[in-house]
């Protein structure tokens, strides 16, 4: 399967696009060709005036685990500036989604983890199904969410960023609704339904009044610097923990900074 393969593209006769990662064998993990090929998609759309909403979904039973593991770990034996260009370039696809020309609805199918969550945080409108999971789990590799953090943090506060990015611990959709990652829960068999009924909401707007009032609010929001958080994660890649942490998971053992007793 290349990579452009990973990726499907459906559009309806309402002009609601359906843009899906599409690997269910790896739970739609995405590596550097993958956020290439996406970043793409997502630009040829933007362009696309046939297209007046996106929807992104992942095929199979999951949303989306994030980051492949085997692509990190090859990632983090190379050089600390091969690694800041490699989150550089995951920066730049949080960034088109966050500030893209039309609005943009995640249709969360199943479970999502690790960076997924940064790209249903740059979604406008979020609709997860009821059995879905989440978990920001970079710290038990010893790495960090540096790149989505900016994101989350517009998208749930704070204070329940520290809570969820330190304990790395799973929590539920219901949850997930609670602290505003997700507007809606839907039972599965309801999850299409939900999706249609925000985009029509979607489609009686004004395309251009649209696009002025995403404007108008990133306007308003604290600027996000890219550079610094590829820096951050290039940088605990490489490191000895981080190492470690990949390290560990590969070889099925806690890492060195779990106590074992």
């Amino acid at each position: 399967m290349t990579q452009t393969e990973r990726l499907t593209v459906a559009t309806d006769a309402r002009g609601v696009c359906t843009l899906a990662l599409n690997n269910p064998a790896t739970h739609n993990a995405f590596n550097d060709e993958v956020i290439a090929a996406l970043r793409q998609k997502l630009s040829e759309i933007a362009q696309d005036d046939n297209v007046r909403i996106l929807v992104l979904t992942g095929s199979g039973e999951s949303f989306s685990s994030g980051a492949d593991l085997t692509w990190m770990k090859a990632a983090a034996q190379r050089d600390e500036a091969t690694n800041q260009k490699d989150s550089e370039a995951l920066a730049k696809l949080m960034r088109t989604l966050y500030e893209y020309n039309k609005p943009t609805v995640a249709r969360v199918n199943g479970s999502a983890f690790g960076g997924a969550l940064g790209l249903i945080a740059c979604c406008d409108t979020a609709i997860a199904v009821r059995s879905a999971e989440f978990s920001f789990s970079e710290v038990r590799f010893g790495l960090v969410p540096a790149v989505i953090a900016p994101y989350i943090i517009k998208a749930i506060g704070e204070r329940q960023t520290r809570h969820l990015f330190l304990s790395a611990e799973r929590f539920s959709s219901k949850l997930a609704k609670k602290i505003g990652l997700i507007h809606q829960v839907a039972d599965h068999e309801s999850l299409d339904e939900a999706v249609t009924i925000a985009t029509e909401k979607l489609l009686k707007a004004g395309p251009l009044s649209i696009q002025a009032c995403k404007c108008l609010i990133r306007s308003l929001s604290p600027h996000v610097d890219d550079e610094s958080s590829a820096r951050l994660i290039a940088q605990l890649r490489a490191s000895n923990e981080g190492q470690e942490g990949m390290n560990a998971f590969f070889e099925k053992r806690p890492p060195a900074w779990v106590n074992r007793d």
